[in-house]
């Protein structure tokens, strides 16, 4: 007996002093979306239904959910990127997810970055032979995995943070929590 599609994502939820994560997976269980912590359960899966018309709420996937939180507070764990949805104008993907392969190829260089350093949007732009530095910002900021695909690891070419979708200072947290010494606002020895 064959499944059948219904179309609704998997999210699945972890907290942890307060912070609230979530990860939705599509049917065939590729990582479709995951958040930047939040302040509550609502919120947390908030960030991912809001893209999805069809969700369903379940404790399926909650240790990628607990991953998540692991590697917010600085554990160093390995990404497969066979884990992740990269395909371009798969059905299930509606909005801000990966829509060209410019992003689909920012995403993959930018989950490269080891645990513990940094790379800046020019450093990035220049290893898929762009001069599109704005672009891989644009693509980054965009990023559908945060904290699994390492956009906290991108920094300004003048050592200086740089943006971050979850604020400077969440930024600065992930940054510390990963050994790196940060300075006004600025990595320290990078």
């Amino acid at each position: 007996m064959t499944k059948k599609k219904t179309d609704a994502i998997n999210i699945s939820t972890h907290n942890h002093n307060d912070l609230y994560f979530a990860v939705g997976f599509s049917e065939i269980g590729k990582i479709l979306r995951t958040t930047l912590p939040q302040k509550s359960l609502d919120e947390a899966i908030s960030e991912i239904s809001r893209h999805y018309q069809k969700f369903r709420v379940s404790n399926d996937n909650s240790e990628t959910a607990k991953k998540l939180c692991d590697i917010y507070h600085g554990n160093k764990l390995d990404l497969d990127l066979e884990e992740l949805e990269l395909n371009i104008n798969e059905p299930y993907i509606q909005t801000s997810t990966i829509k060209t392969t410019f992003e689909r190829d920012v995403i993959i260089e930018v989950s490269k970055i080891p645990y513990g350093h940094v790379k800046s949007y020019k450093q990035i732009a220049k290893s898929l032979n762009s001069h599109a530095y704005r672009a891989v910002g644009t693509a980054i900021g965009k990023n559908p995995f945060p904290i699994l695909v390492p956009c906290h690891r991108v920094i300004r070419s003048d050592g200086k943070i740089g943006g971050f979708r979850g604020g400077t200072q969440m930024k600065v947290e992930i940054l510390k929590n990963e050994g790196i010494e940060i300075e006004a606002f600025k990595i320290y020895n990078k």
